[in-house]
């Protein structure tokens, strides 16, 4: 059986920073940055979801303007 793919993404992102920062950091925030990991990876497999064609355009917020009275 194989292993999730997000979970294997996690896991090589993961390794990735542990060997640049390994050193540096606790086992509890190493662990902080595993979950964190985790969670950035969950967050891109959910835009991804979001099909875009290259017509569509960045949402336009309106502010109306209040003058102050």
């Amino acid at each position: 059986m194989s292993e999730d793919p997000r979970s294997q993404e996690a896991d090589e992102l993961f390794a990735l920073v542990r060997s640049r920062y390994g050193a540096r950091l606790t086992a509890e925030q190493l662990e902080s940055v595993r979950r964190g990991v985790a969670a950035l990876v969950e967050q891109a497999a959910a835009l991804r979801t979001v099909r875009l064609s290259n017509a569509d355009e960045p949402v336009q917020r309106f502010t109306p303007f209040r003058s102050d009275e």
